[in-house]
């Protein structure tokens, strides 16, 4: 799934490079890091279930803040860095396999569990607010007719930047989430 640049974004890059001014636009598309609201990590570590609104079968291309951090450096250090990078894991994986690595990271069983967006909307809405919880609901209704939420390797950090997106194992190890 190709993600759509803004029109506001597009207006703004267009006029900074119409300047003279080089620059890189960082494409990542979901981040790891909302796995660990409390919602989703508590089911993980006390059921053994990651529940999230996204099919099983929807292969995701997940990075990690780190990971498009790492790959902001780079575009700003190297010489002629790309006009687009896009940021996340190669390949692309499913609901089950993002379960499976954090099986694989906790030691135990962990299923996938899809949940409505609107069911997800509400458990994090006390935690984000309830304008916030709302317009995740609609992200992720809009991702329910997807076929994937991934892109082509070679417009990735990986190839283009040299910065390869963490495994969710890389990055549950790094931040030592326990």
């Amino acid at each position: 799934m190709a993600v759509p640049t803004p029109p506001v974004l597009s207006e703004l890059v267009d006029g900074l490079r119409a300047e003279g001014i080089a620059v890189t636009v960082l494409t990542p598309r979901l981040f790891l890091e909302n796995l660990l609201l409390p919602t989703v990590l508590s089911g993980v570590k006390d059921d053994g279930v990651l529940r999230y609104p996204l099919r099983a079968d929807l292969a995701v291309a997940w990075s990690s803040h780190l990971d498009v951090a790492d790959a902001a450096v780079a575009a700003l250090t190297l010489d002629g860095a790309p006009d687009a990078v896009d940021i996340g894991q190669i390949p692309a994986i499913t609901g089950t396999e993002l379960a499976e690595a954090f099986a694989q990271h906790f030691s135990r069983a962990v299923t996938f569990e899809a949940v409505t967006p609107d069911a997800f909307g509400a458990s994090i809405a006390p935690i984000i607010g309830a304008g916030a919880a709302a317009g995740v609901s609609q992200l992720y209704t809009g991702l329910e007719s997807a076929d994937n939420v991934a892109f082509d390797s070679a417009t990735g950090s990986a190839a283009t930047l040299g910065i390869t997106a963490r495994s969710t194992r890389a990055w549950l190890a790094d931040l030592g989430v326990n």
